[in-house]
């Protein structure tokens, strides 16, 4: 790891270094760290935090019955809404994934 100079909470890594050591670099990211990935001495990409937390939370089942929901059932649901309502619920040639 090399640390750049005009900002040491960004550390320089190599590819390389990032497939073999992914855990400690995951652990730098959760801990604040910022890496910059390169390849033969071109940088790639960036790997920073993340600032704001990215999953919003549409419905918690647990707040309708304590185990949850059957995921079936709702798969079911959903398909049922998008045949029915395509326009708003999305194609209805297309299946709903798990």
């Amino acid at each position: 790891m090399k640390i750049i100079e005009s900002n040491p909470q960004i550390e320089e890594i190599g590819f390389r270094e990032l497939r073999l050591d992914a855990d400690s670099i995951i652990e730098g990211v959760n801990s604040g760290k910022t890496y910059v990935v390169s390849r033969k001495s071109k940088a790639l990409f960036k790997i920073v935090p993340l600032e704001e937390d990215v999953w919003d939370t549409v419905i918690d089942f647990t707040q309708i019955t304590p185990h949850g929901a059957d995921i079936d059932k709702v798969l079911a649901t959903m398909e049922t809404m998008k045949q029915s309502l395509p326009k708003k619920y999305g194609r209805s040639n297309t299946e709903v994934s798990r």
